[in-house]
């Protein structure tokens, strides 16, 4: 107890020798940390989560390259033999490809994506985009390579490839208001993946919120902003 009335009297020193603007500048610095902590706290939970649909994906994408290399394999000329074990890869291939029909529902095409945050953003009159930017598409997963040294390998039927597409969003407005904008993006009805979230206090009570998302699709680029 007395270490801590001794420390909190040495601080209590220090901040009286220090300026007024000092004292501003160390009273800001504390405030975005806990606003910082405060705002990863409500929205990463829930944003991080919608990341498992996409690792879901990338998963079932691996396995129908998979199953489509083991059908390629079949020696055409012993074909007869191999009718039940190609049968039995196709209905798989099928089933699987089928899941991923499915997953795309949660997916949301690049230009739309645009749209939506910037639509988003509108509402908020407060708000202010400082700056909005695209990155290239990046396949989730390539075919894997041939062994140059082997023999020429069967053609494999490629599967369809997803691509994610990330976009980084900085924005000043008041806490209020930033909040909202998170809370609006968590009720949207499509898979983002949060990756980065970054809060900078110094100019309060303006807030600036630099977000970055990442999204999938079918779509290798991005629309024109």
């Amino acid at each position: 107890m007395d270490s801590l009335k001794l420390t909190w009297k040495t601080w209590s020193m220090r901040l009286d020798t220090m300026s007024f603007r000092e004292r501003v500048l160390v009273f800001l610095a504390v405030a975005g940390v806990t606003l910082s902590l405060m705002f990863v706290g409500l929205i990463e939970p829930a944003l991080k989560s919608q990341a498992q649909m996409q690792l879901n994906i990338a998963s079932l994408q691996e396995e129908i390259f998979s199953l489509r290399e083991q059908q390629a394999a079949l020696d055409p000329a012993n074909q007869n033999g191999a009718n039940s074990e190609l049968g039995r890869l196709r209905a798989q291939a099928k089933a699987i490809e089928q899941q991923v029909k499915s997953a795309e529902n949660g997916l949301v095409a690049p230009e739309k994506m645009l749209a939506v945050l910037k639509t988003l953003m509108e509402e908020q009159s407060g708000l202010k985009l400082l700056a909005m930017e695209t990155e290239p598409g990046k396949p989730v997963m390539t075919a894997p390579e041939s062994d140059p040294a082997a023999e020429a390998p069967a053609p494999v039927l490629p599967a369809e490839v997803f691509y994610k597409h990330g976009v980084t969003l900085r924005l000043q407005g008041s806490y209020a208001e930033l909040t909202r904008y998170v809370a609006r993006l968590e009720e949207l009805p499509w898979t983002l993946q949060l990756e980065s979230v970054r809060l900078d206090a110094r100019a309060h009570p303006a807030i600036e919120l630099t977000l970055k998302l990442n999204t999938l699709s079918r779509e290798a680029t991005w629309a024109r902003l």
